[in-house]
């Protein structure tokens, strides 16, 4: 029985992530070592110091992920979520300048960028809902549509530039001194975000609604869940972080805001919920997963490109790999403990016909 505990310790997903995190660590300590051997300049990139502020430019979809995830494991899907962060970035910059700047201005323009997330989420979560005959990614995909379009109409092609008081958002990006290691601010509200979703998700009845929604939602609704009003929450919500996740791309690029910014982001952040063991099923992942998932994909973006000079291009194919491995070896498992599992049954079932 303690061995069974065990080995299932070892096979779980995040101890995966993990030994997967530590691998790569490895592998690219080792080419750093062999590019010194070979006369090569010491990169020396994966100490702790220089990974914790090399992974900056790599969470700014953190916090998005953190939205996603919930409606993965509503068994639902948003692929809306970049044109939301962009579409609220944008107004928080037109009201800026439109209120001629200065602290009250930008508080203003904070609050507005934050509604506006929560109210796109807000009508994504109202379709979905209402219009149940459609699948959620060709509703999200039309409303990408309409927040990138909404976009545009306000600001155009322009640049938005701001005066040095909007640069203040430029704190979050910095470093912070703990017991002498430069850690981002970011990395730390992000960790405490993590934890607070892990606690709601993992240890309380709420989470537990939505992991039941998505195993089985006619179930939870018979059995007296209000399913409706709970994707409304948890759509209205991703659409709140989605803004944060805006705000915090303007303090790494607080210099202009222009109508095409994180195109891509809603991407890495569904592929970092995936491969944090969140799926399109339902039912099932974990927070511990996607925030080592997102460590991942930053560690192999710094190493790829940093010690290998890979492009991005090269960089995303790997990510890419990553996330189709990550889906096929669950599924091989799963096939296979089945199929171990019926030849079982059977065996069993041949020795009590012998018996007889």
């Amino acid at each position: 029985m303690k061995k069974n505990k065990v080995a299932s310790f070892f096979l779980r997903w995040e101890f995966l992530l993990v030994a997967l995190l530590v691998l790569m660590c490895v592998v690219f300590n080792l080419q750093d070592a062999a590019r010194v051997a070979s006369g090569a300049a010491r990169k020396d990139v994966f100490n702790l110091p220089n990974v914790m502020r090399g992974l900056r430019p790599y969470m700014l979809y953190s916090f998005m992920t953190m939205g996603v995830m919930l409606i993965l494991a509503m068994g639902d899907i948003d692929i809306s979520t970049g044109a939301i962060a962009t579409l609220s970035v944008v107004v928080l910059g037109a009201l800026y300048n439109l209120m001629g700047g200065g602290p009250v201005a930008l508080v203003i323009s904070i609050i507005a960028c934050l509604a506006t997330g929560s109210l796109c989420g807000a009508i994504n979560g109202f379709l979905v809902t209402r219009f149940k005959e459609l699948f959620p990614m060709i509703i999200t995909l039309a409303t990408q549509l309409f927040f990138r379009g909404f976009g545009y109409l306000l600001i155009g092609g322009s640049t938005l530039t701001f005066d040095s008081t909007f640069g203040v958002l430029s704190k979050t990006y910095e470093l912070v001194d703990i017991f002498g290691l430069k850690v981002p601010i970011m990395v730390l509200i992000f960790l405490a975000v993590a934890v607070v979703f892990y606690v709601w998700l993992h240890l309380t009845s709420g989470g537990r609604k939505i992991f039941a929604i998505g195993t089985n939602a006619t179930t939870a609704r018979y059995s007296g869940l209000r399913v409706d009003a709970i994707k409304m929450f948890c759509f209205t919500l991703t659409g709140f972080m989605c803004a944060v996740t805006g705000i915090f791309f303007v303090g790494a690029n607080s210099s202009s805001i222009k109508a095409d910014l994180m195109d891509g982001y809603h991407m890495y952040a569904i592929a970092a919920a995936v491969l944090g063991g969140f799926s399109t099923d339902g039912g099932k992942g974990s927070v511990i997963g996607a925030v080592l998932s997102l460590f991942i994909f930053g560690i192999v973006k710094i190493g790829l490109g940093t010690l290998f000079g890979f492009a991005d291009s090269a960089v995303n194919l790997a990510v890419g790999v990553i996330l189709i491995l990550s889906v096929l070896i669950p599924n091989i498992s799963e096939d296979l403990s089945k199929y171990m599992r019926v030849r079982k049954q059977r065996a069993e079932t041949a020795a009590a016909k012998a018996a007889h």
